[in-house]
């Protein structure tokens, strides 16, 4: 079908406007400069998914990227644009996934990891996406950290939304595009930013852009078409002089001349700088008890209110008409009008947006949009700089009573203090490819390439009651549970609180401290000493005891807990029975060739053999005693059905116990296939991927091979030097001997696992995005081999 009957099948009979048929025809630009209100979250879902599914050309399809992820600078939208996306495919008939990737522990998660060959789309903030492709994804398990990586940085197409508002983000997604580019991956991965007021004349950074980049703006087809009511929408400018009051005064000050500028059976908009002068402007108008709705959006709810208050905003308003006390979320492409809008003076990015929520469609008469200056005091600009507010006060000034366009405003060329932000360099991507904790268990922080200092947030849970000290079993935080919060703020709420977070080294839930408040962490806070409020949000003064979440009722949402995953244990070993390590290789390398087919990778016939090899060793040292014993006593009233056969799987749910701790097995199958008298890496092109691969296919050890500081001497990662593996059958009919094993891999130096690594990190035809998505595939093809084990059938 045509592109236009495309639309007009997914959006209810709607007319593309002329631009959104340029992207269907030439595909998506890097750069996208359209007026706010102009459907550009159509432009950003449909052309991609017609080129994908619909083009009559068969190359052009097979040449648009698989994967569509869609990256918000703010929480509030991400529900909202993940469900008119899946209205979308729902007219259409069209069955491709919407995941949300906003931090939390899901199966819909695994899910994805495990069929990276299947067409999906993702909605994200920047925070979960970057971090996710920095390998330190915020409220992730570390271990997860590689295969996110991996599987977002090759086939994908990014489209980076209302980028004014990405701060840090901004150059480190577009360094990110440079540095595939440069490094190469394994399939073709591309970006588009999207903006009304985007500059990208003033884009310079060392790796992007390095090409003439591709610019889509409206033309004057676009101007005389359908998009014109919208194009013509006027809103008069006024300002508000609410007098010299303090930070104290001013929310009831606001908040008296928001009733008294309400408009019956309308609409209100008002807009503040921070979050908490939207929850006390809101509390004051509760406290008024005005007889129209009320309604607060920010980004610190958890899920199910966030959406609940959203779907309050957007709801029609009632014949007494509805007042919205919002943040700068409302910046981030919420589809909202009003008649009034009330906005604190904002840098001239920040306004142009905000006033697009005004007379958003073209049919408000009268529509007005009143500003008004911040509290008086010091600090009181923050989080804008002081000269910003001062230059957009000076422009408006000039068009008081004069009624302008949402193209008038973009066009205006008011002057904003220059930010500067870190910028990702390669070295700090090489860097962040090892996922090992320092000596001390700190991180790197990526936090300065994703937001500036005073907007870091971490993403805490609330449960009743928390899991004692030691708690092995607590599930992770899901999604609906998170709610993100400063992280400054919640530090000190930590010291009052019993939170709990969970070690991702020993495996277990302990006591948490301020310092263990980081973006990365994974926190669940104590309900009854509360911190939240389902009306305002996280709330740090209140003790009220926090209700449960909500749980997502079915669908796309519906998430089933997740046992906590790291160093200490292997939840991947359980399954439905019992399952004979042969087996499990064979099904593992089979599913691993399948997806090398499927995907149709851009590596070499070497590289492609190396990571089916992998597939089939990659268990190998599950014929560790060690391990062998630790199943065995997993399953006391169910033991192997024989005593001869080395096992993969077996049916018991409880966790392992190794003797000696900390034991990989993981670590033994690579000292396996480096030892040549195993043979079994004999004639293949590409023996340290083999190894490295197989080393990496759990995420937890991988460039660094370090022991624990309490284990012995000769021990590392549980795996004693001179130990010996038993006999085992392996695929096709090949039988491996006993073999003792050496530690002298695992020390420093050339030959070692960790130089091998490093070297293939840093080798020209690899690089650390087509080795990362190696590292994806199998373990892709592990779990797709585990969930055949445990449900039956094929790979599907």
């Amino acid at each position: 079908m045509s592109f236009g009957e495309f639309v007009a099948r997914a959006a209810g009979g709607a007319t593309p406007y002329h631009y959104q048929q340029r992207l269907a025809d030439n595909g998506l630009p890097d750069v996208l400069q359209v007026p706010t209100g102009a459907g550009k979250t159509l432009a950003a879902v449909l052309p991609w998914l017609y080129r994908r599914r619909a083009h009559p050309d068969e190359a052009v399809r097979a040449d648009t990227p698989r994967w569509l992820v869609v990256v918000l600078p703010q929480r509030a939208l991400v529900e909202q644009t993940a469900e008119v996306i899946s209205g979308w495919l729902d007219s259409l008939g069209v069955s491709v996934p919407v995941h949300l990737l906003m931090g939390g522990e899901d199966s819909g998660q695994r899910e994805w990891k495990a069929s990276p060959q299947q067409e999906r789309i993702f909605v994200g903030t920047q925070d979960m996406v970057l971090s996710r492709l920095l390998m330190r994804g915020f409220a992730e398990s570390r271990s997860a950290w590689p295969a996110s990586f991996g599987l977002l940085h090759n086939g994908v197409q990014f489209v980076f939304d209302e980028v004014q508002l990405m701060g840090p983000g901004l150059p480190t997604s577009l360094q990110l595009q440079g540095l595939r580019e440069h490094y190469r991956t394994a399939l073709p991965t591309r970006s588009m930013w999207m903006s009304a007021t985007i500059d990208p004349g003033s884009w310079a950074f060392p790796d992007f852009p390095n090409r003439e980049l591709t610019v889509e703006t409206l033309d004057d087809a676009d101007y005389t078409g359908a998009l014109r009511q919208r194009l013509d929408a006027t809103r008069t400018v006024q300002s508000v002089d609410l007098g010299d009051v303090d930070t104290k005064q001013y929310p009831r000050v606001l908040a008296d001349r928001v009733l008294d500028e309400h408009r019956t059976g309308t609409r209100t908009l008002v807009v503040v700088n921070t979050v908490d002068r939207a929850m006390d402007v809101y509390g004051e108008l509760t406290r008024a008890e005005p007889d129209v709705s009320l309604v607060l959006l920010h980004s610190r709810f958890r899920p199910a209110e966030r959406q609940r208050n959203l779907v309050a905003a957007r709801a029609a308003p009632a014949d007494t008409g509805s007042i919205v006390v919002a943040t700068q979320v409302l910046e981030a492409g919420i589809d909202l009008t009003s008649e009034t809008l009330i906005t604190e003076l904002a840098p001239w990015t920040s306004l142009v947006q905000r006033a697009g929520r005004c007379n958003r469609d073209g049919r408000a008469t009268g529509a007005r949009l009143l500003w008004a200056a911040p509290p008086s005091g010091r600090d009181s600009h923050l989080p804008y700089e002081a000269e910003d507010l001062e230059n957009a006060a000076e422009y408006l000034r000039r068009t008081e009573g004069r009624a302008v366009t949402a193209t008038d405003l973009a066009s205006a060329h008011v002057t904003e203090v220059p930010r500067i932000h870190p910028v990702l360099r390669r070295r700090d991507l090489l860097g962040l490819f090892d996922t090992a904790p320092d000596l001390s268990g700190n991180d790197v922080d990526v936090g300065p390439f994703i937001r500036d200092a005073d907007q870091h947030t971490v993403s805490v849970a609330w449960r009743e009651p928390v899991g004692g000290e030691g708690d092995e079993t607590m599930p992770l935080p899901q999604r609906h549970e998170l709610c993100p919060a400063p992280i400054q703020q919640v530090r000190k709420l930590v010291g009052g609180n019993t939170a709990q977070v969970y070690d991702q080294r020993d495996g277990r839930w302990r006591t948490a401290w301020p310092d263990d408040v980081r973006p990365t962490a994974l926190l669940v806070l104590n309900a009854p000493d509360g911190g939240y409020r389902t009306d305002i949000g996280f709330d740090p003064r209140s003790k009220q005891p926090v209700p449960p979440a909500e749980e997502p009722s079915a669908g796309r949402d519906r998430q089933v807990p997740v046992a906590p995953e790291a160093m200490a244990n292997d939840p991947g070993s359980a399954g439905d029975a019992w399952v004979p390590l042969a087996q499990h290789l064979d099904e593992t390398e089979q599913a691993a060739r399948e997806l090398l087919r499927t995907l149709g990778v851009e590596l070499t016939a070497e590289q492609r053999e190396a990571v089916a090899v992998a597939a089939r060793y990659h268990d190998l040292g599950k014929a560790h005693p060690t391990f062998v014993a630790s199943l065995e006593k997993a399953n006391p009233d169910h033991p192997p059905p024989d005593g001869d056969t080395v096992w993969a799987k077996s049916p018991s749910k409880a966790p392992l116990r190794h003797d000696p701790p900390y034991f990989r097995h993981e670590l033994v199958s690579a000292l396996l296939l480096l030892d040549e008298d195993t043979g079994l890496l004999e004639g293949l092109a590409e023996p340290d991927l083999a190894t490295y691969l197989a080393l990496a296919h759990h995420g937890k050890v991988r460039l660094s091979v370090r022991g624990r500081p309490e284990e012995a001497a000769n021990t590392v990662l549980g795996v004693r030097d001179g130990s010996v593996t038993l006999a085992t059958e392996l695929p096709g009919g090949v039988r491996l001997g006993e073999h003792t094993l050496t530690l002298e891999p695992t020390t420093l130096g050339v030959g070692s696992l960790a130089d091998r690594a490093l070297r293939l990190r840093d080798r020209a035809d690899l690089g650390p995005f087509r080795l990362a998505f190696c590292e994806a595939l199998v373990r892709a093809a592990d779990a797709r081999a585990s969930a055949a084990a445990v449900h039956g059938g094929d790979h599907a």
